[in-house]
């Protein structure tokens, strides 16, 4: 299996090579930047609910929400681009919908961006744990704060860096990833991709409406994309459909490997089928995809502060920083039911918002836009009625 994982590397480098020198410089951030805002926490719960609900209505659903996904994203694309003013979700929102809106904004932004980001710190000193405990003992909190201390202050030296580590982080987790699947493929049993659990149909929307989150990026990627404006649509739709591939051939490879006892963090269930190796690659993958989720995440929320509400950069970085670290301190840790609520309820009204928003700078945007999208009314409403029905289960229902 090693022999087989340096031939695939082998063939699978010189490719990536030639990809890179394809695109210009400021497409690849574009896109990277995107890739890493959207892939955090949430690709590890992916093979667990796959395996809950059926692997084909696991896999049906991804392609659904990623479809939306590219819609939603291109929508607000268009919006950032019929504004000439910077801003995040917040600002266009107060610019084209009112304060109304912009406080429904701020609760989502918010709710989104704290549990995730506690969840980031989380889950990162299981996995730094897994990788330097053999070396020096550490407390599991000491391994999460280290890692909080060290992605904060790259956040704090601003989107320029944030933007280049993006590009680095993107090409190793997906290097590692092409190694898991080299390593494992042979432990799939067709099998495990056969059933169904009426239980558990829903369980795969809340993990992937969360798993696909990242409007935070779209705004970054007009500002790195200046003065070439006219590659965003490409940039949204490579990025986002990189994402799904990514997502698809994860939760394939863990379901098909483990199944029935797939575990909620998708990684510590390969161990009896492909050994410790393949679970110290998993966490390395396991710590680019958080790293880079986090540094995006941050950085979105600290410019939310800086350009919606005038906060000095600093100060907005310690209200971005300090509550997550805070609260795992205090002792919350106990996260998964949370980030459920945020993924089905947050994520979703972030979704319905952008559907006004691209309705309102139709009419109302100040700058013409490098492209423009002409999605039928029908379409908007279904889209809102998809995501409130979503909201109403995951608070009523679920």
């Amino acid at each position: 299996m090693e022999l087989d994982s340096f031939l695939f590397l082998r063939f699978l480098l010189p490719g990536i090579i030639k990809l890179v020198s394809f695109f210009n410089k400021k497409f690849l951030y574009a896109v990277s930047i995107l890739v890493g805002s959207m892939v955090g926490v949430g690709i590890f719960g992916l093979p667990f609910a796959f395996a809950k609900a059926g692997y084909s209505v696991g896999i049906g659903m991804l392609v659904l929400i990623a479809l939306i996904t590219i819609l939603v994203k291109l929508m607000y694309g268009e919006v950032v681009l019929r504004t000439h003013e910077q801003h995040q979700l917040m600002g266009y929102t107060k610019k084209y919908l009112g304060s109304g809106f912009q406080r429904l904004v701020f609760f989502s932004v918010s709710l989104t961006g704290y549990v995730a980001l506690l969840a980031y710190i989380i889950i990162a000193g299981d996995f730094l744990n897994t990788l330097l405990s053999t070396f020096f003992y550490l407390p599991l909190a000491a391994y999460s704060v280290i890692f909080a201390a060290i992605v904060s202050l790259l956040v704090l030296r601003g989107i320029k860096t944030v933007a280049g580590v993006e590009l680095v982080f993107v090409i190793l987790f997906g290097l590692v990833m092409a190694v898991i699947v080299a390593t494992g493929y042979r432990a799939i049993n067709p099998i495990n991709f056969s059933g169904f659990n009426r239980e558990f149909v829903f369980l795969p929307y809340g993990v992937l409406l969360f798993a696909f989150a990242g409007l935070l990026a779209v705004p970054f990627q007009r500002h790195i994309l200046a003065g070439q404006e006219q590659y965003m649509r490409k940039a949204i739709l490579v990025g986002v459909l990189l994402v799904a591939v990514l997502y698809a051939v994860f939760a394939t490879t863990v379901v098909g490997i483990s199944g029935a006892v797939t575990t909620p963090d998708a990684i510590s269930g390969l161990y009896e089928f492909l050994g410790g190796r393949i679970v110290i690659l998993g966490s390395l993958f396991g710590i680019f995809a958080i790293t880079t989720s986090f540094l995006m995440l941050a950085s979105g929320m600290i410019e939310m502060l800086h350009f919606d509400y005038k906060v000095r950069r600093f100060q907005a970085w310690v209200l971005v920083i300090v509550p997550p670290i805070f609260l795992f301190l205090a002792g919350i840790r106990t996260f998964v039911d949370v980030i459920s609520l945020a993924g089905g309820v947050a994520i979703g009204l972030e979704q319905i918002i952008v559907v006004f928003l691209y309705a309102k700078a139709k009419s109302r945007g100040d700058r013409v836009p490098e492209y423009s999208l002409n999605v039928a009314s029908w379409l908007l409403y279904l889209l809102i009625a998809i995501f409130a029905t979503g909201i109403i289960y995951f608070l009523f229902v679920r």
